[in-house]
């Protein structure tokens, strides 16, 4: 049986071409066109891997991408500005700061792709989520068809004010286990993926599938 992954936030195509090793069909989606057209020009002989250049959140339309300096800290919410950045993150950490440069993005929400994609009837074994700030949108974009969702992970903050970016207070620690627990999911795992303890990646799995 085939298992789906839904990933967003592609960056190098390091996590989805994992999944698409391990025999799962992937759909991944990249805003920053770069480094989108660098994935997609690797990938363009590969079955059931999909990726695509559009900004997942909660809405359809079109946005602003904010550029960062280097790496894949890319937003389409505002940097705060480099001296906050550097108090909370350090002066090395050029990834997430601004670069000074931004573009107009497609946006779409996970629910409108899955119907999109046909895949209304499909369970979502994993969903993938490094969004950069809006995580919870993302994975609330899902609408009805959370219930679709095996397990995934997602990033967050536990001190908003260690964010790197304006606009970020929904996208916490406290708001993502209100809505996994709400939503029938257990968090069964919190890490910290940066050495200033700044962001926490969430792994969560369906209540269904604990025995």
């Amino acid at each position: 049986m085939t298992k789906y992954v839904i990933e967003v936030g592609s960056y190098d195509g390091s996590d989805s071409l994992n999944y698409h090793r391990q025999g799962c069909c992937v759909y991944t989606f990249e805003a920053n066109k770069e480094l989108y057209s660098k994935l997609a020009e690797k990938t363009k002989d590969m079955s059931d891997y999909h990726v695509f250049n559009k900004a997942v959140c909660s809405t359809d339309g079109k946005t602003t991408f904010n550029i960062c300096k280097e790496g894949g800290a890319s937003s389409i919410l505002k940097f705060k500005d480099d001296d906050t950045l550097i108090k909370n993150w350090g002066e090395d950490r050029f990834d997430v700061q601004y670069s000074g440069e931004s573009y107009e993005v497609e946006t779409i929400r996970l629910d409108t792709f899955i119907e999109e994609q046909g895949l209304q009837d499909k369970m979502i074994d994993f969903v993938h989520i490094d969004a950069q700030g809006v995580d919870l949108d993302c994975l609330k974009s899902l609408g009805k068809y959370i219930v679709n969702v095996k397990a995934g992970i997602l990033e967050t903050v536990i001190d908003i004010e260690k964010s790197i970016y304006v606009g970020q207070d929904e996208n916490t620690l406290i708001n993502i286990q209100k809505y996994l627990t709400e939503n029938n999911f257990k968090i069964i795992d919190i890490q910290s993926n940066d050495r200033m303890n700044c962001e926490y990646n969430v792994r969560f799995v369906s209540n269904k599938l604990i025995l």
